[in-house]
């Protein structure tokens, strides 16, 4: 874990004396939950502990604690029905598609072009007599998967600087060519074809053939739920995830889920700065822990030595 060392070894603080509040994925695994709990009274000694899923955070950031959270990050994409605080697991929505997808898939699409990645790391640059030399180096210790990581870390980089969503998909052939200069000074030049890659979220995925699309899923989690809650449900939709920051995704939602929903529904899209959206669990986590009430709901020491770590499921819904 990296507990220790950044929390016990950098930051100097004993974890005897601060309760600790924990994320979690919506769907969670109980098992793993368990474990979890037990690791952080047993070693670490904490005297009280809460685990919360990033979802119910994410609401709480934007001072909602009713809505539909649609949260997407690296590599999977939730649709969360929230709830006086509580996230309604029957109703949740879950693929295994995020930025990660979108970035093997431009990926995929440079190398279908002959456009050859280098890592940042090997590069070396230099000027000999005022002229710019472009070097390269070798690192006899380097392990294949840190290069195929530094290699999806310089795709990513092409993706969030080029890739976005237009107001009325999909664009057009004659949409205008965006020139990149990759980390080795190689220039590439992309075209309609690799900047509807984003369109996939909405479109489906050949990874996985029942992906309905995020604005579906949306209307899929509110339909699941109960009646008399649809409506505010529709009128409170919050987004969350790294991979919300594609620029046209938050309007784009705007604009596709009132043609899943039903007619004269209003529709409300709730999403933070880009900056916020990163940090949302974060920051409805601080939110969270600064409530009087809240000081109640920690699950105490006490509490763990007399019930054991599956009280954390009574204490955590």
């Amino acid at each position: 874990m990296i507990l220790k060392p950044l929390v016990v070894d950098k930051m100097g603080i004993d974890t005897k004396e601060h309760p600790m509040l924990l994320t979690e994925p919506s769907l969670h695994n109980k098992d793993h939950r368990a474990r979890m709990v037990s690791h952080f009274f047993e070693k670490y000694q904490v005297p009280a502990l809460f685990i919360c899923k990033s979802s119910v955070l994410a609401a709480f950031s934007c001072g909602r604690s009713t809505c539909l959270v649609l949260e997407s990050g690296a590599n999977t994409t939730y649709a969360v029905p929230i709830h006086d605080g509580y996230a309604l697991q029957p109703s949740m929505i879950k693929y295994e598609i995020g930025g990660n997808y979108l970035t093997k898939i431009l990926d995929e699409f440079l190398a279908s072009k002959g456009t050859t990645i280098v890592p940042k790391y090997v590069i070396t640059a230099k000027t000999v007599n005022g002229q710019f030399i472009m070097n390269y180096q070798k690192f006899e210790l380097t392990t294949p998967s840190y290069e195929a990581f530094a290699k999806q870390e310089a795709v990513c980089e092409i993706k969030e600087a080029l890739l976005h969503l237009t107001p009325d998909p999909p664009m057009g052939e004659t949409s205008p060519r965006t020139d990149y200069s990759l980390p080795d000074g190689t220039k590439i030049s992309l075209g309609p074809d690799a900047k509807r890659i984003p369109e996939l979220l909405f479109t489906g995925s050949s990874e996985d053939n029942a992906f309905i699309g995020v604005h579906k899923m949306i209307a899929e989690a509110i339909i699941r739920t109960d009646l008399d809650i649809r409506k505010e449900l529709y009128a409170n939709i919050v987004v969350a995830g790294g991979n919300t920051l594609i620029p046209g995704f938050v309007e784009r939602v705007q604009q596709l889920v009132p043609e899943a929903a039903p007619a004269n529904t209003k529709i409300k899209v709730i999403a933070h700065m880009p900056v916020e959206r990163q940090l949302s669990a974060w920051l409805g986590g601080s939110i969270l822990s600064s409530l009087g009430s809240f000081q109640q709901m920690w699950m105490s020491q006490q509490e763990y030595k007399e019930n054991g770590e599956n009280m954390i499921e009574r204490k955590c819904a």
